[in-house]
């Protein structure tokens, strides 16, 4: 019952606008469900989505898995991700973050981007969602770390989709910048890199990260934090 007039609340609140008095919704009292008084373009970091993910925060001690990028809705708040199975895709925010304690996330926002709202107080998508939703909704997930090759992993899609509307979070690290050599990396994520497509006709994978591998570029959720574009508002 509670969601259930959560939604409506919501609805009302995208639909109808200002009250008729000209004042806008309370938008943070509608929103209670949410831990911060949420902005469509919030970016939510946390861990336990993908196990590719994980595996990629182990190889460069990461603080955050993954990175969602939250939405407005007629039906509620939503989070769009890039899912390991599924690719691009969201979920409801209550569901995001279900079980999880402050502990256990954190939301960063666009310094000064202001409250996402049209002429009419309803609110929009947000500019960091718009890519997502219109251009790479249901695009695979990107087990090989390439960017601009039509699939995305968390922290790359939510860098695509700043950089979709002219917003720069921070900039592409190579792979040999974060670690020395092949040696250096989590074995899991190693054993991955190993299937990349530059590694096919390589004699080793020494080889291969030394020709070609280690000057991949790749954004890690650390990079997107430490860009200076963002600040923190939860917890």
């Amino acid at each position: 019952m509670r969601r259930i007039l959560f939604r409506f609340s919501l609805a009302l609140a995208v639909f109808i606008g200002p009250s008729a008095v000209g004042q806008e919704p309370d938008y943070a009292a509608m929103m209670a469900e949410a831990a911060w008084d949420w902005r469509p373009g919030d970016l939510i970091f946390r861990n336990g989505i993908n196990e590719i993910d994980g595996m990629l925060q182990r190889a460069f001690d990461l603080r955050w898995e993954s990175v969602g990028i939250l939405r407005a809705s007629s039906g509620g708040p939503r989070v769009v991700y890039a899912d390991q199975t599924e690719g691009v895709t969201e979920e409801m925010l209550y569901e995001h973050v279900e079980g999880l304690s402050p502990d256990d996330y954190a939301v960063y926002r666009l310094r000064d981007y202001g409250t996402a709202q049209d002429a009419y107080g309803q609110m929009l998508a947000g500019p960091l969602a718009r890519l997502a939703l219109l251009i790479s909704y249901g695009a695979p997930f990107d087990d090989l770390f390439l960017l601009g090759d039509g699939a995305f992993y968390n922290a790359e899609l939510a860098y695509q989709g700043a950089l979709n509307e002219g917003i720069v979070l921070g900039a592409p690290i190579r792979l040999r910048q974060l670690a020395a050599g092949p040696g250096d990396l989590d074995p899991e994520f190693r054993a991955i890199l190993q299937e990349h497509r530059y590694c096919r006709y390589e004699l080793s994978f020494d080889d291969c990260w030394d020709n070609s591998l280690g000057d991949q570029a790749i954004v890690t959720t650390d990079g997107l934090i430490s860009s200076g574009a963002l600040e923190q508002v939860y917890p």
